[in-house]
């Protein structure tokens, strides 16, 4: 299974909160790294790195290059984006729509998009860590 992870989830498991259930599900996923896959765009990361402990991201760091690299924003078709701003999406939450549809995403782990499942029409599901951890 290919997950997007929203930046709030990386904060909450790797900042103050970190027995915030995000965590319970990264480590799980990371148990079972041979069978799912996750996807990070630069301005996750970026957004991360601003929101930690120079500690913590570092451990988040560590975490990530374990399971994969970061893509670059430009990479998205702007297309795509532009689709999900047409929609009256701000334009992080466009972007971040756009790249959960363009990699291809079975689901997308945040606590803070859930206005997007105002939109039936997604390619993707939206799950909090909670509900994403019972699919690990």
């Amino acid at each position: 299974m290919l997950f997007v992870i929203d930046s709030n989830e990386y904060i909450f498991s790797f900042g103050l909160s970190s027995r915030h259930k995000s965590r319970e599900f990264l480590e799980k996923l990371l148990d079972n790294a041979s069978r799912h896959t996750i996807r990070v765009p630069r301005t996750i990361f970026k957004e991360v790195q601003r929101n930690l402990s120079p500690e913590a991201f570092n451990e988040f760091n560590v975490f990530i290059h374990a399971l994969t690299f970061i893509d670059e924003d430009i990479v998205v078709p702007f297309e795509i984006v532009f689709q999900y701003e047409s929609r009256h999406l701000k334009p992080a939450d466009a972007f971040i729509a756009a790249y959960a549809q363009w990699t291809g995403a079975d689901v997308l782990v945040t606590e803070n998009r859930h206005f997007l499942r105002l939109h039936q029409d997604l390619p993707f599901r939206i799950l909090t860590a909670e509900k994403a951890l019972r699919l690990l």
